[in-house]
C-alpha cells in the first residue's frame, strides 16, 4: 500500500434533534491517522439551461484539487454538505446534470476537472496523483446570509460516541442507533451578503478566521 495526504475538513455532529450530546469530541491536535491535502476556491453560481426544464436550475459549486502526500494509497470518499443559517441541509450532488458540469467546467478552464462521480475511488500518492474535482450543490433557500460547508472524507481520525437518545428496548435501527461514527471534517463558514432579491450577484464571503476542523 502507498500513502497520500488531503487537507480540507468539515466537522458537524449529524444526529437525531431528539439525541443531545452534553459535550462534542473534538479532533486531535496533531493527525493521528492520515490525511489529504485539500485545496479549494471559494463556492461560486451558475445558471444552467437543463433539457425538460422550462427556467435555468442554478446551482452552486466548489472547485478543488485533492492530493495523497502520504505512503499508502486512499479510498478518497469525499462527502460535502452545505448547511445555511435557516438550518437547511444541501448534499452535494455526485451524478450531477451533464449540463450543470461542462457549464462548471468551461467555466474554470480546467480539462482536467473531474465529475463528482469520477473522482471517488483509489487517491494514488504523490502531487503528480493529485486530482482536480467540483462539489455542486442545488440553489439554496433565498433567506439564507450565512452557511457552512462541511468536507468529509479528507482525514482518517474518526471517533464513536454514545447516542444518549438510544431506545434500548427497541430495536436498533438508523432511526435509533445505538452509537454515532464521528469522522475528521473540515468546516468553512461564509456570510452571503445579498437578500433574495440579489442572489444572483451575491458573493460568498469566507470568515477565514473561524474555519476548522470538527468531528461530524
Amino acid at each position: 500500500m502507498r500513502k497520500c495526504f488531503f487537507k480540507m475538513a468539515l466537522c458537524v455532529l449529524a444526529i437525531p434533534a431528539t439525541a443531545v450530546l452534553a459535550e462534542l469530541p473534538t479532533p486531535a491536535a496533531a493527525p493521528v491517522s492520515w490525511e489529504l491535502r485539500f485545496r479549494f476556491q471559494d463556492p461560486q453560481r451558475v445558471s444552467v439551461v437543463v433539457p425538460g426544464q422550462a427556467d435555468p436550475v442554478v446551482y452552486w459549486y466548489m472547485l478543488y484539487t485533492v492530493e495523497n502526500p502520504g505512503d499508502l494509497e486512499i479510498d478518497y470518499l469525499p462527502r460535502f454538505e452545505l448547511v445555511t443559517d435557516t438550518l437547511k441541509v444541501v448534499p452535494s450532488e455526485v451524478k450531477v446534470s451533464p449540463e450543470a458540469f461542462q457549464a462548471i467546467r468551461r467555466r474554470s478552464g480546467d480539462p482536467l476537472l473531474l465529475t463528482p462521480e469520477k473522482i471517488l475511488g483509489q487517491l494514488l500518492c504523490g502531487k503528480e496523483h493529485a486530482k482536480h474535482g467540483v462539489a455542486i450543490w442545488r440553489d439554496f433557500d433565498p433567506r439564507a446570509r450565512a452557511f457552512r460547508i462541511y468536507a468529509q472524507g479528507l482525514a482518517g481520525e474518526m471517533t464513536r460516541v454514545k447516542n444518549p437518545g438510544f431506545e434500548p428496548k427497541k430495536p436498533e435501527t438508523d432511526a435509533n442507533k445505538r452509537y454515532f461514527i464521528l469522522h475528521k471534517t473540515l468546516e468553512i463558514p461564509y456570510k452571503l451578503p445579498a437578500g433574495p432579491t440579489d442572489r444572483y450577484r451575491a458573493i460568498p464571503v469566507r470568515q477565514t478566521d473561524k474555519q476548522r476542523w470538527v468531528m461530524r
